[in-house]
């Protein structure tokens, strides 16, 4: 008997097998069809930065939630914990390794997870029907409409889409042409740094319509680049976001004090942007906060532009 098929029958020995729900209805996206409970009384998220968040956002408390847990302390919900009560969500091991026995024991009736889920969804569903949502693959909007589908609060969604919608329009009543305004995002590490943009930095970011440099349409996203490289990707803005509970601020001290990121246009006119990391979730509420935080920082300033330093450098030469 292969392991996996061992600790299912473990797992059903320990907890017995889940009642179905009374009524049922099939809910169907890119990654298949489940059957799932019309009105799920206890939702397991395997994602707390996204699923989690985009869940309470919608006044649905789970059951159980993944977190980052360190030794000796409580459990912590990124982008949850600083903005709900978390009091009755259990937390059930960490996003990338979640805890089946956690799980099985809650007996809930809907698992919500990611792409990277997939592999765990065989054992899973012997525990409660699951949902993968796409949140990497098509985007906060798209998965959080889904996923208010799935718990029933379409209304709340749509009250948060109709707030997003604002702040795009009023951003493009400010900047009428914001494609020619460049932006950077990334994370700089201790000796390195990655093109990421956090808490749908990068959505809000398309959706305004807003440019980047060249160098960053060609990028490659999610691996390292030497501080050497950081000028390729200098823009009239450049975005980096910190982790409060890993002290990231000062660990990369030394990369912000260099003469490479020093000489960067967006550093030197104060226009490098630095935001807290768990401040907004993969949801839409972290949407609309970073919509709203660029609406203020970019739209509702004045500020210089690369390109024109550019121009008149060209003009004095």
């Amino acid at each position: 008997m292969s392991w996996n098929k061992t600790l299912l029958l473990l797992l059903v020995m320990a907890f017995g097998v889940v009642a179905q729900a009374a009524e049922t209805r099939v809910f169907k996206n890119r990654f298949g069809e489940v059957k799932v409970p019309k009105n799920p009384r206890c939702v397991v998220s395997l994602h707390d930065f996204s699923l989690t968040v985009q869940l309470m956002e919608l006044g649905v408390k789970p059951c159980g939630s993944t977190g980052r847990k360190k030794l000796m302390s409580e459990p912590l919900f990124r982008g949850v914990q600083h903005r709900f009560d978390v009091s009755g969500i259990q937390y059930v091991g960490g996003h990338k390794s979640p805890d089946l026995e956690a799980i099985a024991a809650l007996k809930p009736d809907l698992i919500l997870g990611l792409s990277y889920h997939r592999e765990l969804k065989p054992i899973l569903s012997a525990i409660a029907p699951v949902v993968i949502l796409p949140v990497q693959e098509e985007g906060i909007k798209k998965y959080a409409g889904q996923l208010a589908d799935l718990v029933g609060r379409r209304d709340s969604y749509e009250d948060q889409l109709k707030q997003y919608h604002w702040t795009l329009e009023e951003f493009r009543r400010l900047v009428p042409n914001p494609g020619a305004i460049t932006v950077t995002t990334l994370e700089i590490y201790e000796d390195n740094f990655q093109l990421i943009g956090r808490g749908g930095m990068d959505e809000a970011i398309r959706d305004l319509g807003l440019g980047h440099p060249k160098a960053y349409k060609k990028a490659r996203f999610h691996v390292p680049y030497s501080l050497e490289r950081v000028g390729d990707f200098d823009a009239d803005f450049i975005i980096d976001t910190y982790e409060p509970l890993l002290n990231t601020r000062r660990q990369t001290a030394s990369f912000r004090e260099s003469a490479q990121w020093r000489q960067l246009f967006a550093v030197r006119h104060g226009q490098f942007l630095y935001f807290n990391r768990s401040r907004y979730g993969e949801s839409m509420g972290g949407l609309l906060g970073t919509a709203s935080l660029l609406l203020s920082h970019i739209a509702e300033r004045d500020r210089i532009s690369l390109a024109e330093e550019i121009r008149a450098k060209a003009k004095t030469n």
